[in-house]
């Protein structure tokens, strides 16, 4: 039973990220607004959430509270710990109109990166342009998904969400994933997929309004704030 759930989960895998390669390659053509694009990764992002629902690999639990503050969050930072790949999926799949902060590894793939560019931001960029795209982005309501953690499974914690929020003015949504079983993370090859379904838990904490200017007290202040909402231990 195992090895047949290790095959399905990772035929399950391959096949997305086969589609994503073989869809990638279209978002070329000059015909895709960023909007249109991001509806489009949203819905396939929706599609592989239930889908994998209903093979019973995973299923994802919100309360009422949750889904309703991820159903309404509109022009808001969502901050995030970080533990599997499908992190970034499984929060796109329940928000409205979204994007986030990609890592600039992700533009070494020639296949993907355009895609990735015209969905995401990527955190290489110019400091100036960065601002600039998120800030023009929070102002048309669309929210903006970042990882302050960097990483999976931890590392140090950056204050680039807190200073962002602090200079757009934009509140902040703590969202906390877990995992039972923990899978997709650094210490799991990709094809695991445990032993039985795999139970994601996503949770609103309280939306914090960021205060004063943009400067290093504040920052810290603000991300010690949602760090401590999120359980993130600071180094």
């Amino acid at each position: 039973m195992r090895r047949l759930r290790y095959g399905l989960g990772a035929l399950f895998f391959f096949l997305y990220g086969a589609f994503a390669l073989a869809f990638a390659p279209l978002m070329i053509l000059p015909v895709w607004t960023e909007t249109g694009f991001r509806r489009i990764v949203r819905a396939f992002y929706r599609c592989f959430v239930a889908l994998a629902g209903a093979l019973g690999l995973f299923r994802v639990d919100m309360d009422a509270a949750t889904r309703e503050a991820l159903r309404t969050a509109h022009g808001r930072i969502i901050v995030m710990n970080h533990i599997a790949l499908i992190d970034i999926v499984v929060i796109l799949a329940h928000l409205p109109d979204s994007t986030a902060i990609a890592k600039s590894a992700t533009l070494k793939n020639p296949v993907l990166s355009t895609a990735v560019k015209k969905m995401f931001l990527v955190n290489d960029e110019d400091p100036e342009e960065l601002f600039s795209r998120a800030a023009a982005l929070i102002a048309k309501g669309v929210n903006l998904v970042v990882f302050p953690q960097g990483t999976r499974g931890g590392g140090k914690l950056h204050r680039g969400a807190a200073r962002l929020a602090l200079a757009l003015k934009a509140p902040i949504l703590p969202v906390r994933i877990d995992y039972d079983p923990v899978v997709l993370d650094k210490r799991h090859p990709w094809y695991y997929t445990g032993d039985r379904t795999i139970r994601i838990a996503l949770e609103a904490k309280r939306e914090i309004v960021p205060q004063g200017e943009s400067n290093f007290t504040n920052a810290k202040k603000l991300t010690a704030a949602f760090a401590a909402q999120l359980g993130i231990p600071q180094t």
